[in-house]
């Protein structure tokens, strides 16, 4: 049995309980009355043991969620340093296309001014070229790292809304409680006169 209903339970007794002539109040069962309270009281770590679940379940998603993005961030370095390389190697490759194209056009022309200019112009381009791929290839790794923040402060912030929205209700719920519990030791509380008619009749 839960504490929701040993509360109903207690109200029960106070709603079935006999008012005493003239007044308002009413001679409660104090041994079951008591029984009960302390079936609440018992309960109460349970309630509590919830709320802990919780946090724990906040504190497990926040870590999946680091998790998660250090996985992305080490993927994105990792793709970082391959696109790098590919990126030197592919301009190495280009330079020395361009260098081997320029002797050969200084062998086989005998225009050697236009042929060193030719030869300039080709490495010039290729260098622009392996310049605009290391370029290309750190911009493509600023935006896989910024993607991981995003992705890991979505999930946090996920996380602290999901577990903020089950506490408030559970606060509630215990406040409710609360309530009862102290509503029904009120009553309880009532001057001694109350409990002396009672074993008069």
């Amino acid at each position: 049995m839960n504490i929701i209903e040993e509360i109903k339970n207690l109200e029960l007794i106070i709603k079935e309980s006999k008012s005493l002539p003239g007044t308002s109040k009413v001679m409660v069962d104090k041994k079951r009355s008591l029984e009960i309270i302390k079936e609440v009281i018992a309960n109460l770590p349970s309630e509590c043991d919830e709320a802990g679940m919780v946090t724990r379940q906040k504190e497990a998603i926040i870590d999946q969620a680091d998790k998660e993005a250090a996985r992305i961030r080490s993927y994105a370095d990792e793709e970082s340093s391959t696109m790098r390389e590919i990126a030197k190697r592919d301009a190495a490759g280009i330079i020395s296309e361009a260098e081997e194209k320029a002797e050969k056009m200084l062998q086989e022309t005998s225009i050697i001014e236009a042929a060193n200019k030719r030869s300039e112009e080709i490495i010039i381009d290729a260098q622009s070229q392996s310049e605009n791929i290391i370029t290309n290839a750190q911009q493509e790794s600023n935006r896989l790292l910024e993607e991981s923040e995003k992705i890991s402060i979505d999930r946090r912030d996920g996380a602290d809304n999901y577990a903020k929205e089950v506490l408030y209700a559970l606060e509630e719920r215990i406040s409710t409680i609360l309530g009862q519990v102290r509503s029904g030791l009120d009553l309880l509380d009532e001057p001694a006169e109350n409990v002396g008619i009672e074993k008069n009749s």
